[in-house]
């Protein structure tokens, strides 16, 4: 008995630490939304309308010319094929989108960041 009171009392500050970094469902939905927008302009090499979803501080950091460069690793990996995973966890002030998507030679995982104004506060290809 007194393990399993233990056991409970264990996953109950488990689930309450986690609780903290979950994003409803509404959110999630929109923060995704924007990630495949901004994926999406990327693959269209459509670099101005992209950074018109940056914060001052991205678009200070990352210009056209650098979002070509990761546009041509990008085009590696082939032709887009679809979105796979996704998903969204709060970090401090922060919504982190991760979206998984299919090429045609190849995968690639996007962490995208958006701050309190939603707008994209980092963007990373792996």
């Amino acid at each position: 008995m007194k393990k399993l009171v233990l056991l409970t009392m264990a996953v109950v500050l488990l689930l309450a630490a986690c609780g903290k970094n979950t994003v409803d469902e509404s959110d999630a939905a929109q923060y995704i939304e924007k990630s495949k927008e901004a994926i999406t302009l990327l693959n269209e090499e459509k670099f101005d309308d992209m950074r018109e979803m940056f914060d001052a501080t991205m678009k200070d950091s990352l210009s056209v010319e650098q979002l070509k460069e990761v546009s041509d690793i990008v085009k590696e990996s082939g032709e887009f094929v679809s979105f796979e995973r996704e998903s969204v966890a709060k970090k401090e002030q922060y919504f982190v989108a991760s979206i998984a998507a299919e090429y045609k030679e190849d995968k690639r995982v996007y962490t995208i960041t958006f701050d309190d104004q939603q707008q994209i506060a980092g963007f990373f290809v792996k």
